[in-house]
């Protein structure tokens, strides 16, 4: 899986919790089809083993059955329709934005929905959308894919200079409405955001 302009939600200041976030995405890998890489990638996210058998995924017009074959589909209308392709190296599948949070902090119910309005707010709700919450870590984290192609198949995200800081300052105010605190000066493109999650999370018996 290939990274784009990499961004993260700061984690901790002074006992201040809040979400993770980062934005990648999904190109065909030297020797997968499209269609292989879709279908990779979404499958990992639904995996019923990190899911509790599905229970915690949601989605956004779209059946989480058949996400894989209705985001081609979708590509597939956008070629008919418009008469431009990508080439393959260069076309961009669907998007990942992958949000952690503290544990502890919030049930995987309550992860869920977050990552359901991050998405819809990130997207417009011009995208279709899978939401799956992992539950098989110490730390609840979302998975969210987003199609690339817009829901009339007539354009494609257009992922931008600055997308990761708008994405964590759109993550930052849903914090804020669901009651979690923010840092206002995080640092920048740091690494091994799940092992410093669970490094700096309140150990049995500390002050949280």
């Amino acid at each position: 899986m290939t990274a784009a302009r990499k961004g993260r939600c700061s984690v901790w200041e002074g006992g201040i919790h809040l979400a993770t976030t980062t934005l990648l995405k999904r190109h065909a890998n030297e020797g997968e089809t499209i269609a292989e890489a879709v279908r990779d990638c979404l499958d990992y996210g639904k995996n019923p083993e990190k899911t509790e058998n599905g229970k915690y995924v949601s989605s956004y017009e779209c059946d989480p059955a058949t996400v894989a074959a209705e985001f081609l589909l979708a590509k597939a209308s956008y070629k008919a329709i418009t008469g431009r392709e990508q080439k393959k190296e260069d076309d961009i599948l669907c998007y990942q934005i992958r949000q952690s949070f503290l544990p502890g902090e919030v049930t995987p119910k309550e992860a869920n929905r977050i990552g359901y309005e991050l998405a819809m707010r990130w997207t417009k709700g011009r995208h279709a959308f899978i939401v799956t919450t992992h539950t098989d870590k110490k730390h609840i984290h979302c998975h969210i894919y987003y199609n690339s192609t817009t829901l009339d198949c007539t354009r494609k995200f257009r992922n931008f200079w600055g997308s990761s800081f708008a994405l964590r300052r759109l993550s930052d105010r849903l914090c804020l409405e669901n009651g979690l605190s923010i840092v206002e000066n995080p640092k920048p493109r740091s690494k091994g955001d799940y092992k410093e999650l669970w490094r700096m999370a309140p150990k049995q018996g500390e002050a949280a």
